[in-house]
């Protein structure tokens, strides 16, 4: 990292220092944000280069399901082919570009074009060109499959997918972080993830300013004090709630490769299960996991997998970015089957009233996005600091730091991560 320059050395290009640590201050330039050039390289540098979330299992569960999503700017078909196999493809016509895919889920043979009917078969290949016979003797078709992919893998039931052919395998992308996945995995308590359909909104701003968010244990006693106050209210309703300024129980965690968390001491509940219920579900939880695990998988955490993929609460929530200044939020409630049906159902309910679009904290968040990207424009608004916890950190052997609830612990990881990947000359680079 650089040492700090002097305040008002803006940088002006793509090259020059964004991210600036000492000991005692680190800071991110406002231009890593508001400058469209700087979002045209992290297309590049990371979207394109590492491992971006693509869906989980349960929404292609069966041959021929496929999901519409993205990397980066790029529109891509996850789906499970004719013979089981999970690939992804972009969705593009080989004959002239057009959308092949323009549903959001379903379950296929082929994919049509709308455009001319060019027809592919679910792993890709060209299965039919109508009037095949205006096209010269020789002409191959055995070239023009749909675009694959090229590195697709899944851990824990996330599947994630890469244009760089070179990057490094998902267990070691994913690093420290694949603990955190495992014990989200555990509350299944011998049931099975289902996703839902995703609650979905946008903001005019910056992405990083959601996968910053996630884990900011410092903003909630503030940009959430009418939330809280309604909690107050309604306490027999939302259990185990903090209504103070800044929380002082739990922790923040940056790990390598800029994954982060935000971990609470105690679990979210939102009440009103049936004691019976939950004591089936608690000694579920026990048997497959052992006495001592309990509370650690029950414990309410928040965590980012860099650079744009969360598991919160009771769901997966998905940060795609559309422009410098315009971002688009997926987020999918997961039901469980296999458990009782009250858990599920209080699983739903809170993602629907808290984080939901029309919950009572989200829709916070989301008005500050907005404020924060308008705020860039404001003269002599160079830097931003992240240096709440700087120094006071617990670092542990495998270069994990542990800092306190309100501390910026993971930007600064996900910062320092987004920097070695800016920072590399081409594709695969700083990985």
């Amino acid at each position: 990292m650089n040492t700090l320059v002097e305040q008002d050395a803006r940088p002006t290009a793509f090259g020059t220092p964004y991210v600036q640590e000492n000991p005692s201050e680190f800071r991110v330039s406002t231009s890593a944000y508001g400058d469209p050039k700087v979002f045209e390289a992290e297309l590049e540098k990371i979207f394109y280069s590492t491992w971006i979330y693509l869906g989980h299992e349960s929404e292609i569960a069966n041959n021929g399901d496929f999901k519409s999503t993205w990397i980066g700017m790029q529109p891509v078909i996850l789906v499970r082919d004719g013979d089981g196999n999970i690939t992804a493809l972009l969705n593009a016509c080989t004959h002239r570009g057009g959308n092949l895919c323009r549903e959001e889920k379903g379950n296929t043979r082929t994919f049509v074009c709308p455009y001319h009917g060019w027809a592919y078969k679910t792993s890709g290949e060209l299965l039919a060109i109508p009037a095949a016979e205006r096209y010269p003797d020789d002409f191959d078709t055995a070239k023009l499959a749909m675009v694959k992919v090229p590195r697709v893998a899944a851990y824990g039931g996330m599947i994630f997918g890469s244009f760089n052919a070179e990057v490094e395998s998902l267990d070691d992308y994913l690093g420290d972080a694949k603990r955190h996945i495992d014990i989200w995995n555990a509350r299944r308590a011998g049931g099975t993830y289902r996703a839902g359909t995703a609650h979905k909104y946008a903001y005019h701003g910056n992405w990083k300013f959601q996968s910053e968010n996630v884990y900011d244990g410092y903003h909630a006693g503030f940009t959430h004090r009418s939330a809280f106050n309604t909690f107050r209210k309604f306490e027999g309703l939302f259990r185990n709630r903090h209504y103070g300024a800044v929380r002082e129980d739990g922790a923040t965690r940056g790990m390598r490769g800029g994954h982060g968390s935000l971990e609470l001491n105690k679990p979210l509940d939102s009440g009103q299960i049936d004691p019976a219920i939950r004591q089936h579900y608690l000694d579920a939880l026990e048997r497959l996991n052992g006495k001592e695990m309990v509370d650690e998988i029950l414990r309410n955490r928040h965590v980012l997998l860099f650079p744009s993929v969360i598991i919160m609460d009771f769901n997966i929530r998905v940060v795609q970015p559309r422009a410098f200044n315009r971002t688009e939020v997926y987020s999918y409630p997961m039901l469980i089957d296999g458990i009782p049906e009250e858990i599920t159902a209080q699983r739903l309910n809170d993602v629907q009233t808290r984080v939901g679009t029309a919950g009572i904290v989200g829709a916070d968040d989301i008005d500050v996005f907005n404020g924060n990207q308008t705020s860039l424009q404001a003269l002599g608004a160079k830097w931003f600091t992240l240096s709440r916890g700087l120094g006071k950190e617990q670092i542990l052997d495998n270069d994990q730091r542990v800092g306190g609830f309100s501390d910026e612990t993971p930007q600064r990881a996900f910062w320092r991560q987004w920097d070695k990947l800016m920072s590399a000359n081409s594709r695969g680079e700083g990985a």
